[in-house]
């Protein structure tokens, strides 16, 4: 999934699905961090007791990824890899503000563009991406 497209948007919704998805990584007994971001402000942020204090960088990154690309970081990740290229080399992006791993998706209302991120961090980014999709599909997407 390269983006999540909705109806609207609103911080009760955001912390909803960020309820949702903590959730899901109890029920898996997996350890994560999330934050969601609408309109380039924090509305619901979490990081687990056993992680690193560093997963604030790691979901700094991949959103920032997410918002200038418009589309899932894990999709940028694929798209750089199929082009052997590299955010630095190609695109002059420092790697201290943006990483091209899986976990982070764009929030679009439609008829209003992208208002928003949803990102995870502390699984493998194949999974951090997943477990969003996991836990929102059928209920919000």
């Amino acid at each position: 999934m390269k983006r999540i497209e909705l109806e609207e948007f609103t911080n009760k919704l955001a912390l909803d699905m960020g309820l949702e998805i903590i959730e899901l990584a109890k029920l898996r007994n997996q350890h994560i961090a999330i934050e969601i971001n609408r309109l380039n402000h924090t509305v619901f942020l979490f990081v687990d007791d056993t992680l690193s204090a560093d997963k604030h960088n790691w979901l700094r990154r991949k959103a920032n990824v997410a918002m200038l690309f418009e589309e899932s970081s894990l999709n940028v990740k694929t798209d750089l890899e199929d082009g052997n290229m590299s955010l630095e080399d190609t695109f002059a992006l420092e790697g201290k503000q943006y990483v091209a791993k899986g976990g982070s998706i764009p929030i679009f209302v439609h008829n209003a563009g992208m208002v928003g991120t949803i990102t995870v961090s502390g699984l493998k980014d194949v999974e951090d991406h997943q477990i969003i999709i996991d836990a929102l599909t059928g209920k919000y997407i």
